[in-house]
Formats: C-alpha cells, structure tokens, sequence
C-alpha cells in the first residue's frame, strides 16, 4: 500500500527543508485537550476517530467492524421506548 503525502502538508512549502521545520512547528504546538482526550480515549479502546465515511471506508478496508459504540450492552426495544415515554 502506498501512502500519498498530504495536500496541506505539501502547501507548507515548496522546498523540502523549509516544509518539514514548518511542519515541526505546528506539531510542536500541540493540540488542544479536549481533542487530546477523544484520540486517546479512542487509543484505549482500539477505535477510530475521523468522519462516519472514514470509519466506514476502514472498515470495508479491513472486513471487521470498528463502529464507535456506547458501553454496555444494547438495550432492548422496550426498554427504549419506555424511556422515552
């Protein structure tokens, strides 16, 4: 499989020397906590972050599902209907 360099990444710079220090600046902002929080906790229970498309696409990619979903079990239909009532 072959990895094609992203478009932003290329538009930091013409000249290759220039674009990695760009890039290693922005890196080297880190990245607000709250978005911390979702890729790690997505990290820690082996799903993905990204769009529902991208998440779709990788799972069509690898045959398995990998569909963020809530903790616990389902709940029954009745059960989210007398909720809701």
């Amino acid at each position: 499989m072959w990895i094609d360099k992203d478009p932003c990444y290329l538009g930091l710079s013409k000249n290759k020397e220039e674009r990695e220090q760009r890039y290693k600046h922005y890196i080297n902002q880190g990245i607000p906590e709250k978005e911390r929080q979702v890729i790690t906790g997505a990290l820690q229970r082996g799903q993905l972050t990204g769009t529902h498309r991208f998440v779709e696409e990788v799972e069509k990619s690898l045959g398995i599902r990998v569909e963020n979903r809530g903790r616990g079990r389902p709940k029954k239909w009745n059960e989210e209907r007398m909720n809701h009532e």
